[in-house]
């Protein structure tokens, strides 16, 4: 349903309506089935504990987030700035050299520090430079793009491996396979459904901008007369004009989604407050388990 939502309209399309209706049943069957089950291959019961509840929650928020900038950047970069694959796998890839230099100190600092301060920061610092790619344009130079991407690779690791570590942290011994498992395919799920909901709506804003921006530009007809009286033919004017008027609009689109993100990483930020102080996370410091107060 996800991969083929957009080729078909969603939910006009009825392949996608019995598509989403075998995934409720199913899924609804699956929760049906672990929560009765005595000796579950899924445990959910490990939800009830708070501190893991949010701390997924929280990780969901900014790894969907994460993934719907990792997506748009280089399709962006491809689309609009007319950047090879390899170009635009280059640049994307800054963040992750930037994010393993970091990993070290956020590891040492997460023994010590509450790790709620840790995840908030890291989701802070992140929606903080996703905000600077609110005014981006098409004269942006490799430096102006990459420079965000450098810097939010040393954000990355406090929100990863903290909130990793506190969900952890947050249940029984026995528990951790489970928890690990569930966090996992959580994020996942939720990052989907993200990538998938911004595909179609970055390519519906991307329209809708270009329709606005049809009515609004040369209204005068100065420009494509300009282009007509260069020497190049109506076809080429009229091809060229188009093209203006395409690129912008998808860049337009590209700094609302910038927009969203940053709001989504922010709200992250705020959840994770919601969970209780994390204990010492037993899969490293080999503590005996104890009881969530979650």
């Amino acid at each position: 349903m996800l991969d083929i939502g957009k080729e078909h309209d969603w939910f006009a399309s009825t392949q996608i309506v019995v598509l989403a209706i075998i995934a409720a049943i199913g899924f609804l069957a699956f929760l049906i089935w672990e929560l009765t089950a005595e000796h579950p291959i899924v445990d959910l019961r490990v939800f009830r504990h708070r501190g893991f509840t949010v701390a997924v929650v929280a990780m969901s928020i900014g790894f969907s987030s994460f993934m719907v900038l990792n997506v748009l950047t280089p399709l962006w970069l491809q689309l609009n700035m007319d950047y090879t694959a390899g170009q635009a796998g280059r640049t994307i890839g800054w963040t992750g050299v930037f994010s393993l230099c970091m990993a070290p100190l956020v590891g040492r600092l997460a023994i010590k520090l509450d790790r709620r301060k840790l995840v908030c920061g890291g989701l802070l610092w992140l929606s903080a430079v996703t905000a600077l790619r609110f005014s981006g344009s098409t004269d942006l130079t490799y430096w102006q793009i990459t420079f965000p991407l450098m810097v939010m690779g040393l954000g990355m690791p406090f929100f990863f491996i903290s909130a990793s570590g506190m969900a952890l942290a947050s249940v029984n011994v026995e528990e951790t396979a489970s928890a690990a498992g569930l966090l996992n395919f959580s994020r996942t799920l939720l990052g989907a459904f993200a990538v998938s909901l911004m595909a179609t709506v970055w390519d519906d804003h991307a329209t809708l901008n270009h329709a606005e921006f049809v009515g609004l530009v040369d209204g005068d007809g100065a420009l494509i007369n300009g282009l007509l009286q260069s020497g190049l033919s109506s076809d080429v004017g009229h091809a060229l004009l188009d093209r203006l008027i395409s690129t912008q609009s998808v860049m337009i689109a590209t700094n609302e989604i910038m927009m969203v993100v940053a709001g989504t990483f922010f709200i992250g930020a705020c959840v994770i407050w919601l969970a209780p102080r994390p204990r010492s996370w037993h899969g490293t410091s080999g503590g005996k388990a104890q009881g969530s107060k979650g």
